[in-house]
């Protein structure tokens, strides 16, 4: 096998943490997805599934593909990646309408007795309206570009494997702010 091609296959990376958060993300969805559909097809279409789908695959290759691995090395790569956490991946999921499928696809329990109180809090509702706001959005956004670029950020980004990680939440995360609006 050549050389170079064998590289790449040894270049995937499965760390645990996010490897189990996109399955158990992609997991909810999907199940809440299909109660949904049944129930509302019109709100729910297939295409939501698939851009959401797609979206989790764009976050997988980001950080899982070979991209990661050569990201430092190469700078072509690091920005496609930064492009597939900021300008694909988000969008995508966005298009699926995440919120309420995810919100289905966990368990009735940990709804009801968890997070459902929670999530009807008027503070929180205040919150949320405040942070999905266009201009913070932007900022957030802009920031966040900014900041992990600027040397010292960028060498501890590379130097260490946590601070990658934090660096890649961050992206996007402001990038879900970001094209939240849209």
């Amino acid at each position: 096998m050549n050389p170079a091609l064998e590289a790449a296959f040894r270049s995937w990376s499965f760390a645990p943490l996010p490897m189990l958060t996109l399955a158990l993300a992609t997991f909810f969805y999907w199940r809440g997805w299909r109660q949904l559909h049944r129930q509302i097809p019109h709100r729910f279409p297939r295409w939501r599934l698939v851009a959401f789908l797609t979206g989790m695959a764009s976050l997988f290759l980001a950080i899982a593909s070979p991209l990661d691995a050569f990201a430092g090395m190469l700078l072509q790569v690091h920005m496609i990646q930064h492009l597939l956490l900021m300008m694909v991946a988000p969008p995508l999921l966005l298009l699926g309408a995440p919120w309420l499928p995810l919100l289905c696809g966990l368990p009735r329990r940990f709804v009801r007795d968890g997070r459902g109180p929670f999530l009807v809090w008027p503070a929180l509702k205040n919150f949320g309206h405040r942070l999905t706001h266009p201009v913070v959005g932007g900022i957030a956004f802009i920031a966040a570009s900014l900041l992990w670029h600027l040397p010292p950020l960028y060498e501890l980004a590379l130097r260490s494997r946590s601070w990658h990680e934090v660096e890649h939440a961050c992206f996007l995360g402001s990038a879900l702010l970001f094209w939240w609006p849209v």
